[in-house]
């Protein structure tokens, strides 16, 4: 396999000018020295090495770049983890090995100190693929495509190499900290840890979004839309697994960068010019084919549901891996997308559900669903379920192919819901916008919670009851409309139509919902650890939140938000942000919930007027709760309040002290006087830094900043909560509102 196709470049020979291919030099010799004020170029004038500075900071980076990118923005860096101070320093060949020097303190990176060499006799040279390489006589020791850091350019391989070897190498993209910084951030693409075919985005240790997977043939990315403009190859041998690619022959030359705030961006460069490829990951359990997501249909067609048979599942089909608790499980993400026409179980694999995506052929009534393992209790119970619903079955099926794969299989579709129960609340859901949703009879969701019972209540809200239920053998939580509720249909609504075209790992999954008659009922993934307020303020149970449990709640509440404000396909203002809407799955993850009150906004910095001012006082920021009047900042404000009451395990609506009558004014008061240790809660003394908790409580202060436009962005606080060298603003004083009434209490909701 060629580490890159050159022909993909001879367009570029028109983007420089020719006297500056004359004069430039893309090699390096030893003995040569390269300074702050000049640059390598590659030899056809593609790619351009030397120094940068990015962000306010000053420091200065040795990094690759496009020759023909006005911002320069690097797409490899040497140095992100040493700095150096401005126009102070220079690279060179020294005893054959790649140096960085700092001439101001003589302090010295050597690049390739895991390969150094071994004579005088090398030389390093800039790549027109962008690689940066050192050569040794005539073999390469080095290379920058071995160490990427947040970019994957064409010819680059990420995976595992040296399998078995005593250190085996990973490689992988790390995203900047944030625009202006090029030191490690917080996300990473690679492959899976376990499943070597699948890869994934990664925040810390924890999978946070599924990329794409090779299938035997193809890799396939989860993306609506892509520039269709490149080759992948997997190569998976003894000694190394990677994925590489390549672009196609044509003047378009594209690459991908793992953004510091968690997602995949694509870029091009057409004509001389830079730009982004507009796409998004396909939501929810939806799938990439070869024209984009497929369309999941808000209802599913009715009388359809499961049967097992055996025979044959074309390769053509598309399929996705998933985790699943139990072959239910598995059924239940299969039955919450009707574009899901089969599934697969097998309890030996870690992910264990497998789904299958195709066209359906409505003549044949037919549809097959593998399961590779099934115990002789379930096939009972599916027995008598069958019988139960005999009437009520219809099948559907598969175009059969030659080629295919042998399993057991099981038929489904189900009627879940009557369509005129909807339309006769006049939801007007579309069907289009709301994929992935799953209506649900009002029987079953009677059978899964044991009719309301009081046994299975979990807790009571603005909005009505909660009650913990079991579906298709999965926990959820059921939220009831209650019908002295002030919220009603509208309210509803507002809910469902918002959550459905929502995903992330700090948002509460919406399941499914209920119209039956005056009851409307939303159905949640269920949450072990229930919301955060009932373990923060209570003297017990919060001991089990030691400082990085806090730090990691805070972290991703942040970024719930930051999906909501910047990058959900409804930019969204919460409008109701407090401790009892943050809900903790078995690993103490946040999640943001309830979208009853929230708003969708369609510009950056709108600021929109309500005269029905909802919410909970105690995290109403002042302009909000005064005047109607909201934009993001509101909800920077409220998280600053639930900051403060993670790190104190105090409550502020009803917080009482004699230096001031609420916890803001209180952390102020500390912060002045530099007493800032005495603000955090005794039960985590030990586990949290005096700098860390510094830093938190200034960022905490800058959020609840009086005025809104002296409120950070929420990108921006996350910024300055994972920099920890950063210079921050002083705040001003906060909004010490005399209207605080205790937690509860509400205005009109």
């Amino acid at each position: 396999m060629r580490a890159f196709n050159s022909k993909a470049f001879s367009f570029l020979l028109i983007f420089s000018p020719l006297s500056c291919l004359s004069n430039a030099s893309n090699t390096l010799r030893t003995g040569e020295t390269l300074y702050n004020y000049e640059t390598l170029v590659s030899s056809n004038g593609v790619f351009e090495l030397g120094f940068f500075s990015s962000g306010d900071s000053g420091n200065e980076y040795v990094g690759i770049w496009f020759i023909n990118d006005k911002d320069k923005k690097a797409v490899w860096v040497a140095n992100r983890e040493d700095p150096l101070p401005a126009s102070s320093g220079s690279l060179s060949i020294t005893n054959g090995n790649l140096v960085i020097y700092n001439n101001r303190t003589s302090d010295k990176t050597i690049l390739n100190s895991d390969a150094p060499a071994t004579t005088n006799n090398t030389i390093a040279k800039l790549l027109d693929s962008g690689n940066f390489v050192l050569i040794q006589g005539e073999k390469m020791i080095w290379q920058s495509f071995e160490h990427p850091t947040d970019t994957f350019l064409p010819g680059m391989k990420l995976g595992l190499f040296n399998i078995g070897a005593s250190q085996p190498r990973v490689q992988f993209l790390l995203s900047w900290l944030n625009p202006g910084d090029p030191g490690k951030g917080s996300f990473s693409l690679g492959f899976d840890r376990e499943n070597k075919t699948q890869f994934n985005i990664w925040w810390g240790e924890s999978v946070y979004q599924e990329i794409g997977f090779w299938d035997g043939k193809n890799f396939r990315l989860f993306f609506e839309s892509s520039s269709n403009n490149h080759n992948f190859s997997y190569v998976s041998e003894e000694k190394e697994t990677y994925v590489t690619f390549s672009n196609k022959e044509s003047i378009v030359f594209s690459w991908f960068v793992m953004a510091y705030h968690g997602v995949i961006n694509e870029y091009k460069m057409e004509d001389q010019r830079i730009s982004m490829v507009n796409y998004s990951l396909c939501d929810g359990t939806a799938v990439k084919n070869s024209s984009g997501c497929l369309i999941i249909p808000l209802v599913c067609e009715n009388g359809d549901d499961f049967s097992e048979i055996t025979g044959l599942m074309p390769t053509s089909i598309i399929t996705r891996r998933a985790t699943a608790i139990g072959i239910n499980g598995c059924e239940l993400l299969c039955r919450s997308n009707c574009s899901c026409v089969a599934y697969a179980y097998s309890s030996s694999d870690r992910y264990g559900c497998e789904l299958y995506y195709g066209k359906q052929n409505r003549k044949k009534n037919r549809l097959i669903l593998v399961t590779a393992t099934v115990m002789s209790v379930i096939l009972v119970i599916m027995i008598l379920l069958v019988t139960y619903f005999i009437r009520k079955y219809r099948f559907i099926g598969f175009d059969w192919q030659k080629e295919g794969m042998k399993g057991n299989m099981r038929l489904l579709l189900s009627q879940f819901t009557n369509e005129n129960d909807i339309k006769s609340n006049g939801i007007g859901f579309n069907k289009r916008k709301n994929q992935g949703m799953l209506p649900l009879r009002f029987s079953y969701v009677v059978a899964a919670t044991d009719n309301f019972s009081a046994a299975n209540k979990l807790g009571e809200g603005g909005f009505g009851p909660v009650h913990k239920g079991k579906l298709f053998g999965q926990d959820i939580a059921v939220k009831r409309l209650s019908k002295n509720s002030g919220q009603g249909l509208m309210e509803f609504r507002n809910e469902v139509m918002l959550i459905s075209s929502l995903q992330h790992r700090n948002l509460v999954k919406l399941l499914g919902f209920c119209i039956h008659r005056d009851e409307r009922i939303l159905i949640y993934e269920y949450m072990p650890n229930k919301s955060l307020d009932s373990i923060i303020f209570d003297r017990t149970k919060r001991l089990l939140l030691d400082w990085r449990t806090r730090k990691n709640i805070i972290e991703g509440i942040a970024q719930g938000l930051l999906y909501l404000h910047k990058y959900s396909r409804l930019r969204i203002i919460h409008r109701d942000l407090k401790t009892s809407n943050i809900l903790l799955d078995n690993y103490m993850n946040p999640k943001i919930s309830d979208f009853g009150l929230a708003r969708a906004i369609f510009e950056n910095d709108h600021i929109d007027k309500t005269k029905k001012i909802a919410g909970t006082y105690g995290y109403l920021s002042p302009e909000y709760a005064l005047h109607g009047l909201f934009s993001t900042k509101s909800d920077v404000f409220s998280f600053g309040v639930i900051l403060f009451e993670i790190i104190s395990g105090r409550k502020n609506s009803t917080f009482t002290e004699s230096d001031c009558s609420n916890l803001l004014g209180h952390a102020w008061n500390l912060w002045n006087a530099g007493r800032c240790i005495e603000l955090m809660d005794l039960k985590m003394a030990g586990t949290c830094p005096l700098t860390d908790l510094m830093i938190y409580i200034q960022v905490g202060l800058l959020c609840v900043q009086e005025l809104a436009e002296d409120r950070p962005s929420i990108s921006d606080v996350i910024s300055m909560l994972s920099n920890e060298g950063a210079s921050l603003p002083m705040p001003k004083q906060p909004a010490f509102s005399t209207h605080l009434m205790t937690d509860g209490q509400t205005p009109s909701r």
